[in-house]
């Protein structure tokens, strides 16, 4: 290996023309980069989290039908107003909801429901009340009918049933209201009130207002809605004293973004701040500052632009993990940096690039190994994160191969000594005694073994968001006043056509109800509470028949009426189309999916489940019936990643070892390799003594770990100058901590967790790297 690294090198690779081949390339990153970012129609940058997942390739159906419901469940935004006053109240209703509709941000508001839509939505029903019962009054109709005559007469004689002359003659039986009572009562606890859906709780009123998005609200364009709605809270606020309570994803999504974009800013700007003072109190001089920046520049415009190229969207994800690129490519700026300080007027910077070359290269490809393994990993985050990875580095790595050479062509100015030589030295000089050399390394894997005992790993996706707690408070408001909840627990049902799909409903129903009556759920939301079978109607519409040819003639005694009743309707059946295009289905639409691989698709959500196994058990009992629930789906999917990035990882340390095997033998490649591996013990442990759950992104932080690590002992196991490389690994090391240590104070678990982990992995691989110098070299 040695001899063909140097071959390579002697092929002059700083010269002019391999300069300006890697120029042209750069330009072109630049150009496409320019193209997708200021001339794309939408925004380039992704904050959807479950487009980092895996698609559930094991059952399409599912996967289709939980990105139906969830695409249709994620564009609504729930507002909930209440006043000191009723007059107040509604009239910061009506300001808000035309403050809405004026935004331009929804597709649709309902707000005030106008007469009109009230009136379609009680004609459609009442024009079909001969073909719907309720469960109840089925069972009452086929048993006993004539107890339906006792309950009329029984309401009627109520004063405050409010059963009206006109009521009775065209609902005589009276099945139509308690059928109507019944869907709203399934709809929501809200009622109409001056036209708003209205409910009352511990003495206050509260209206509700829903709203419909235009645009996604994971898309930075639907975020921009988030502002327009403070504002136009803010003005009810300051007008009327009222009170405006908001859920849905677009809240939660811009908190996401928000919190990403000033955690991006943060790491990117401290990360920067700190390489601009260490270059002041090391190279003094605006020379290597500027080279440094500009392979960090090169690195990230060039990943972003390969990165969005392939992925048509890069994810915040991997935007702030990019962030942190910075403490990785800044290794081969300041090996080749501190070499021509070191080297005083006598430098020659091809002669520079060659003193160092073997040993960056090494750590490229061992860096590349690490990354590789997340690459072939079927994971769309662990692909865009360890492409952007590669893509950086090995940017900013022929950066400083094909430029540097060029643009540090003069020696930096003369300096007696190295900044910090002597306690550099001294701290190398340590290294020669046993004590040292031994017990350093044995107590951090002490140390580590004690903590590593207490491991325990979750694997929960929802650590991967940070609910705000007003945000978790509004959305708690919310469900508590109306019952509606977003949950992604669900059963998916399919058959061969709609008709059989209504059947299958139906007969999951008395399940359902049972859950339902032993807590497993607290609510469901299923297509067959809103609409029969055009079989059940048919058979609703004979019972009801019969019901008028049997009892209406005790009824009319009953009521001293005239004439008896009769029901001269005919029976006109309603299939799902004609429901699904009625205005009143708007509500539950999202439940029907349509067409899945030629079958036909609902969904039954599952509200406030507490008990899955039974669930699962059921549904894989029932043919056509599938259990979904994506957080647990994907948090298993978590838990099978992390094994396999273990694996990776123990598959990476082989290759690695390996290849350090052909260059330095067996027993020098475990000196290189050994702190490395110690560092990564150290990066867990630290983790679990502050009380962290691991993840699979602790498991991330050891690829950094592991490949950054190596770059340092590399370093050390090729260079004789063991100072300079020495002061090159520590300036590294800084830049990495400074990135690192700063994702450690992120609001999300997981980047928190991560950036602990690396964080204390860094410190321990800087600590322990001189293990890998020979003791000659140590010695001189």
């Amino acid at each position: 290996m040695p001899k063909t690294l140097n071959s390579v090198s002697k092929l002059s690779l700083g010269t002019h023309t391999f300069a300006i081949v890697w120029l042209n390339l750069v330009v072109l990153a630049g150009a496409l980069l320019l193209k997708q970012w200021v001339w794309s129609a939408e925004s380039p940058i992704e904050t959807n989290i479950l487009k980092l997942l895996p698609k559930n390739q094991q059952n399409p159906v599912a996967e289709q039908a939980f990105e139906s419901v969830s695409a249709s469940m994620s564009d609504k935004v729930i507002f909930v107003i209440t006043a000191p006053d009723k007059n107040a109240l509604f009239a910061a209703a009506a300001e808000f909801d035309k403050g809405l509709r004026q935004s331009n941000h929804f597709r649709d508001v309902v707000g005030k429901i106008s007469p009109q839509e009230q009136q379609a939505w009680a004609s459609y029903y009442f024009k079909h009340r001969f073909q719907l019962l309720t469960p109840e009054q089925r069972e009452r109709l086929s048993q006993n009918p004539e107890q339906q005559v006792q309950r009329v007469i029984q309401s009627l004689y109520n004063p405050f049933s409010g059963v009206t002359g006109q009521e009775l003659q065209s609902d005589p039986f009276l099945l139509f209201r308690d059928y109507l009572s019944q869907v709203t009562q399934q709809s929501s606890s809200f009622r109409l009130d001056n036209g708003y859906l209205s409910v009352e709780k511990d003495g206050a009123q509260y209206l509700l207002i829903t709203a419909e998005l235009k645009d996604s609200p994971y898309s930075l364009t639907g975020q921009l809605a988030v502002p327009d709605i403070q504002s136009l809270e803010q003005s009810v606020a300051q007008k009327y004293g009222a009170e405006v309570s908001h859920t849905g994803v677009l809240f939660y999504a811009d908190f996401g973004t928000q919190s990403a974009k000033s955690e991006i800013s943060t790491i990117g700007v401290f990360s920067l701040l700190g390489i601009i003072a260490l270059f002041v109190l090391v190279f003094r001089s605006v020379m290597p500052l500027s080279l440094a920046l500009l392979s960090i520049t090169i690195g990230l415009l060039v990943a972003l632009s390969v990165t969005t190229w392939i992925f048509g969207k890069v994810h915040l994800f991997s935007l702030v993990f990019g962030a942190s690129l910075i403490g990785v490519s800044i290794d081969y700026a300041f090996h080749y940096l501190t070499e021509r300080l070191a080297a005083g007027n006598e430098w020659d910077s091809e002669q520079g690039l060659k003193h160092i070359f073997i040993a960056i290269t090494l750590g490229l490809i061992t860096s590349l190994i690490g990354y590789l393994g997340m690459l072939v990993a079927p994971f769309p985050g662990l692909q865009q994160l360890a492409l952007f990875s590669s893509i950086g580095l090995i940017a900013a790595y022929i950066t400083v191969v094909a430029w540097y050479p060029i643009l540090a062509r003069n020696p930096s100015r003369t300096i007696s000594t190295l900044p910090g030589q002597s306690l550099l030295a001294k701290w190398l000089t340590l290294w020669n005694q046993p004590r040292i050399k031994v017990g350093l390394p044995m107590l951090c894997v002490v140390a580590s073994g004690i903590f590593l005992l207490q491991l325990n790993y979750d694997d929960d996706i929802r650590l991967l968001q940070t609910m705000p707690k007003d945000l978790k408070q509004q959305e708690t408001l919310i469900t508590t006043l109306s019952g509606m909840q977003s949950s992604q627990q669900m059963l998916v049902v399919t058959a061969d056509d709609d008709e059989n799909l209504m059947k299958k409903l139906e007969s999951l129903t008395p399940t359902l109800e049972a859950w339902k009556a032993d807590s497993t759920i607290e609510s469901y939301q299923s297509l067959s509470r809103y609409l029969s079978s055009v079989e059940r109607q048919q058979q609703d519409y004979q019972l009801i028949r019969d019901l008028y040819a049997t009892q209406s003639s005790p009824l009319a005694s009953g009521l001293r009426l005239n004439k008896k009743p009769k029901m001269d309707a005919d029976f006109i059946p309603v299939t799902v189309d004609q429901y699904l295009q009625n205005p009143v289905s708007a509500p539950v639409r999202f439940l029907h999916l349509g067409k899945i691989k030629g079958k036909s698709a609902t969904v039954v959500v599952l509200n406030q489940l507490q008990d899955s196994a039974v669930v699962k058990s059921f549904a894989k009992s029932q043919p056509d019936l599938v259990y979904l629930n994506k957080a647990e789906e994907i948090s298993a999917l978590f838990g099978e990643y992390r094994i396999k990035i273990m694996e990776l990882l123990a598959a990476a340390s082989t290759v690695i070892f390996l290849v350090l095997i052909k260059r330095y033998g067996l027993q020098h490649s475990w000196r290189v390799l050994l702190p490395s591996l110690i560092a990564c013990a150290c990066g867990l442990a630290t983790a679990v003594a502050m009380g962290t759950t691991l993840n699979l992104f602790n498991l991330l932080g050891l690829v950094l770990i592991l490949g950054i690590g190596i770059d340092y002992t590399l370093f050390f196991a090729e260079k004789a100058r063991s100072v300079s490389t020495l002061l090159a690994i520590t300036l590294s090391a800084i830049t990495t901590v400074l990135s690192f240590g700063l994702l450690s104070l992120s609001q999300t678990h997981a980047i928190h967790s991560f950036g602990i982990t690396v964080l204390s992995g860094i410190f321990v691989a800087w600590l322990l790297s001189p293990i890998a110098i020979k003791t000659e070299e140590t010695t001189s």
